[in-house]
């Protein structure tokens, strides 16, 4: 580790209360993980730090298979060109980078967006997703799954995206009150508008991981972990991206040979879809949402409550200077990923 880097680097924090999503991560990860990898066709048998209900896996809405034509094409459109996922993440994203290079990257992020003293980063084995944000800390897997070409739309989507409307939330009369101003869930807003920021880089930006999250769910709910890993062979090569994509399907699940997902991995395609909308009758604008953690629904009515409009905060990629610039990557991005 670089010894300029040390100011971001965070200890791993103590929890005091679970969310859904911590609810949902496995204990004996590396165990069942072993034995998965030892025989294909077990399915692991998870254990949790409380018990997961069904309201749990269903935080983030019911799932279905509304949206999965326009997965689908995004699936078949990259296959079709690249023949493979790894074909097309070496083309598209680049090569992998090293620990150093991510926190390169991320602490010029960090000083560009006039945040370095504010977030700080650490790297854990023991998560599902390539890369996470929890209040301040922003989270990187290991190993390290960050591209070259990918880097920027990750710290997009998770601190330009994530941090940018928590800090802003923070500022906000509804912040830890979110009841006493009937205010709606906003996490297809927010997941949404993060993977949209996430592609804002990228010359080709074919959603196919979220794509391959919301194909994944679904199938998750006919199919055990044993049987979901042998169906997405279609897609992905790699065994260890292979396991990271079941595990986020099936966490939650003690037993996992019965069919049945949690529904998180589907919010982010329905939240694109909500999103470009939503962009494009608003004139490609996406500074209004940045009020907090708030759903595009609720804009008016947070509006009108807001007492922190001046103390807003945005990230580099929404300056004003760069409007033509977003709405030009936008639209590129609809076209490119629905039918």
């Amino acid at each position: 580790m670089s010894r300029t880097m040390p100011s971001i680097l965070a200890q791993v924090p103590k929890q005091t209360s679970l969310s859904v999503v911590k609810l949902v991560r496995p204990l004996n990860l590396d165990e069942e993980k072993k034995k998965f990898y030892f025989d294909v066709k077990y399915n692991p048998q998870f254990r949790y730090a409380d018990e997961v209900t069904r309201q749990d896996l269903e935080k983030f809405g019911k799932i279905s298979d509304k949206y999965l034509p326009q997965a689908l094409h995004i699936l078949e459109a990259v296959k079709k060109k690249w023949e493979d996922e790894e074909k097309f993440l070496d083309e598209i994203e680049g090569p992998l980078l090293s620990r150093e290079e991510v926190v390169e990257e991320t602490k010029n992020y960090l000083l560009e967006n006039g945040i370095q003293n504010l977030v700080q980063v650490r790297f854990s084995s023991q998560v599902a997703s390539h890369a996470s944000m929890d209040k301040n800390v922003l989270t990187f897997q290991l190993p390290i799954s960050q591209r070259k070409h990918r880097i920027r739309g990750t710290l997009n989507h998770e601190v330009g995206t994530h941090f940018f409307r928590t800090m802003n939330d923070q500022t906000q009369p509804w912040h830890n009150d979110r009841e006493k101003y009937d205010l709606l869930p906003f996490y297809e807003t927010e997941e949404g508008l993060a993977v949209l920021h996430a592609h804002l880089p990228i010359e080709q930006p074919h959603m196919w991981y979220t794509a391959l999250n919301y194909y994944s769910v679904w199938r998750g709910t006919h199919l055990s972990f044993s049987a979901l890993n042998e169906d997405l062979k279609q897609f992905m090569k790699d065994r260890d991206r292979r396991w990271n994509m079941c595990l986020r399907v099936k966490r939650g699940i003690k037993d996992t040979s019965i069919p049945g997902a949690f529904s998180k991995d589907q919010v982010y395609f329905r939240g694109v879809m909500s999103m470009l909308d939503w962009l494009e009758k608003n004139e490609y604008d996406a500074r209004p949402l940045y009020l907090g953690k708030i759903a595009a629904h609720d804009l008016p009515k947070a509006k009108s409550v807001s007492t922190a409009v001046q103390l807003l905060k945005f990230p580099a990629f929404l300056a004003s200077e760069k409007h033509e610039e977003y709405k030009t990557a936008i639209e590129r991005i609809r076209k490119i990923n629905t039918l």
